[in-house]
Formats: structure tokens, sequence, C-alpha cells
């Protein structure tokens, strides 16, 4: 699209001093619009619009607002659009050319609220993501201490059922050992008072009345008796300290062991948590 027609014309009309001091093509209008037209045309907008300015600096004339006006517009420089055209709406002569400024800005205004609507929508729809991110950073968070919480309180909980584990197979072990010291102090007696049966059999053998021979029975009885008692207490204590003593070692949570499986089956692991 072109910029509007220019009266080169009334340019050139203006008076011969002034004209002299501005020599040169930068410091002559009509060349400075040629020049704006040709960038205009190359879709260079914003040189264009410079051009335009400097034309007017040295010749001012309202149509040369009303292209910078245009020449901004195409640019997409919204604000410097507005702006001249505003300028134009006031100090332009040309009824159509305000009609369209007036058009111009309307149009422009109205884009510029379709564009802050957007950056708006833009703008809350970046904190409602940024929310819902640190929602739930906040939540993976909160999880993540709730795990590391139930993970102590689940330590803590194995570490006092390993330690309690412990000190019933302490206690096992001590029963265990007992009965085994029962167990032998029953063998010892039970051997004691053998070797005394065996002793009072001798003197019953040996015995040459009647009541001696009663007398050696009746102690050999005795002694065979409590011989008996000492011997069965002593296995009795034998095989209960063998059972209660704890064959398998409770390893620390967290420490795998391996187990016997069932015949044929091969080996199992056991890992306590």
């Amino acid at each position: 699209m072109r910029m509007v027609p220019v009266l080169l014309a009334a340019l050139l009309m203006i008076p011969g001093p002034a004209h002299a001091q501005r020599a040169g093509a930068s410091r002559n209008p009509k060349e400075l619009i040629k020049q704006a037209e040709k960038l205009f045309e190359q879709k260079k907008y914003l040189e264009a619009a410079e051009a335009l300015a400097r034309a007017n600096e040295l010749a001012p004339d309202s149509r040369l607002i009303y292209n910078m006006a245009r020449a901004y517009d195409q640019a997409g420089n919204v604000g410097e659009a507005i702006s001249y055209y505003e300028q134009y709406m006031t100090e332009g002569d040309d009824a159509q050319l305000r009609k369209r400024a007036r058009s111009s800005v309307d149009r422009l205004r109205l884009q510029q609220e379709r564009e802050a609507a957007a950056a708006a929508e833009v703008e809350n729809e970046r904190k409602r993501l940024q929310q819902e991110a640190e929602g739930a950073q906040r939540r993976a968070k909160e999880e993540r201490e709730a795990a590391r919480v139930a993970e102590e309180a689940n330590q803590q909980r194995l570490t006092a059922a390993y330690e309690e584990s412990q000190s019933a197979r302490r206690r096992m072990q001590v029963t265990s050992f007992t009965l085994g010291g029962v167990a032998v102090a029953g063998v010892a007696v039970g051997t004691v008072f053998g070797l005394k049966a065996r002793a009072a059999r001798a003197d019953f053998d040996g015995a040459t009345t009647l009541e001696g021979k009663v007398a050696a029975r009746d102690t050999t009885r005795s002694n065979a008796l409590l011989a008996d008692i000492g011997f069965g207490v002593g296995l009795v204590g034998a095989v209960a300290a063998v059972l209660l003593y704890p064959k398998d070692v409770v390893p620390p949570p967290g420490q795998a062991r391996l187990i016997s499986a069932p015949a044929g089956s091969g080996l199992g692991m056991e890992v306590r948590f």
C-alpha cells in the first residue's frame, strides 16, 4: 500500500534562502519524501517514518504527519501510530484523512485492548500453571516427608522388634544353659547314687545275716531310685535344653540370610525390612 500523496509543489515553494540553507539530498524535503516513499514500498516502515519526520522538520505539512502514522502503523508500532494519527486529527485539514485517522485509532485501540486481554489471559494461564506446578511440588515434598517419617517409624518398629527378639533369644539361651546345667547335675546325681546302689548291692551279696541283707536291700533300692530320678532329670533337662536352645540367628533389619527349603527345593533367602 502506497503512502497518501503529498504535494511536492507546495514543499518546493519554500523561500530561496531557506532552501539554499538546506542544500543536499539529506536536507531536501522533496528528496526525503521520495526516499520515504521508496522505503515504504520496500516495507522498511520505520526508516520511512524517520525520513518523513526529517522532511516534516524542514517543511512541516500535516499530510506528512498522517503518512508517519501510516508508516508506524504498518511497522506494528501501535503507540507511535496512535500518537501521530491523533496529532493529524488535531492539525490536519483533510476531512477524509481525519476520518481515516479516527478509524485507524479505533482499530488500533481495539487491537491494544485485544492484545492486553490476550496478554492478561496468557499471564493468568502462566500463573495458574505456576500455581499447579508449585502445588505439585508441595504435594510431592509432603509425600516424600510422609514417606520418610513412615520409613523412620517402620525402622524404629523393626529395630524394637529385633531387639525384643534378641532379648527373647538371650532368655531362651539362659534357660537352655540352665536346663543343661540341671541335666549335668541330674546325671551327676544319678551316677553318684548309681555307684552307691552298686556298692549297696555288693553289701547285700556279702551280708551273712537276714538283717544285713534287708538293710542292704533297702539301701540298694533307695540309691537305685535316686539314681533313676537323677538320670531321669538329667535326660529331661538335656532334651529341654536342646529343644529350647534357639537354632536360627535373627538377622538385623535389612540383612539377608539363607534359609533351608523343603527337601529337593534348594535354598531360599529371607530378608528382614
